[in-house]
């Protein structure tokens, strides 16, 4: 009888605190690939008027609730929900571009990484100076351009016989340091 008592109290106790399994709800957003025919006229304008030496390789239809998420956007910009966002993937003589302009074909951002580019003066005159006798082998830069403002990273690799050293240098090619 003993038995029957923990099995009905175990089996009473189990009803009241079952866990509950709800069924998430998802909503599937889709990010589309889209052909530049399909591409807002102000969108392909203004991507050549700001890149004109890149050739258009991809583009990325995003609704609003994806734009946010991957891109963060401020909560001050007030979405409504049916804006669209295009991300273009673009390339050139050494160099790829991805940026996100809006319908309107303003530019929210743009990642560039280019090789092999004209050094800012100063940075030249830097190595020149500290560094002398090495030459410049190769160098990158790295650019997050928004509307108001472009950030900079530029690698500079040089060499000096079989001696060869990273520099970093700013936005504004001041020196940061030697990896």
């Amino acid at each position: 009888m003993k038995i029957l008592q923990i099995a009905f109290a175990l089996l009473v106790s189990g009803a009241f605190f079952t866990p509950q399994v709800k069924a998430q709800e998802e909503t599937l957003l889709k990010a589309e690939r889209i052909k530049a025919d399909k591409l807002p006229p102000e969108v392909l304008d203004a991507y050549k008027k700001k890149f004109p030496n890149a050739n258009l390789k991809d583009i990325v239809k995003l609704p609003t609730k994806v734009y946010k998420k991957d891109w963060e956007i401020e909560e001050s910009q007030q979405p409504t929900g049916d804006e669209e966002y295009y991300n273009l993937f673009l390339s050139g003589d050494n160099i790829q571009l991805e940026a996100l302009y809006d319908r309107n074909g303003n530019l929210i951002r743009a990642n560039e990484v280019a090789k092999n580019v004209a050094l800012p003066t100063n940075t030249m005159q830097y190595i020149v100076k500290n560094y002398k006798g090495y030459l410049v082998k190769k160098d990158k830069v790295k650019r997050l351009i928004e509307p108001n403002s472009i950030n900079a990273e530029w690698e500079v690799t040089i060499a000096k016989g079989k001696d060869s050293k990273r520099l970093l240098f700013g936005t504004d090619g001041e020196f940061k340091k030697e990896k």
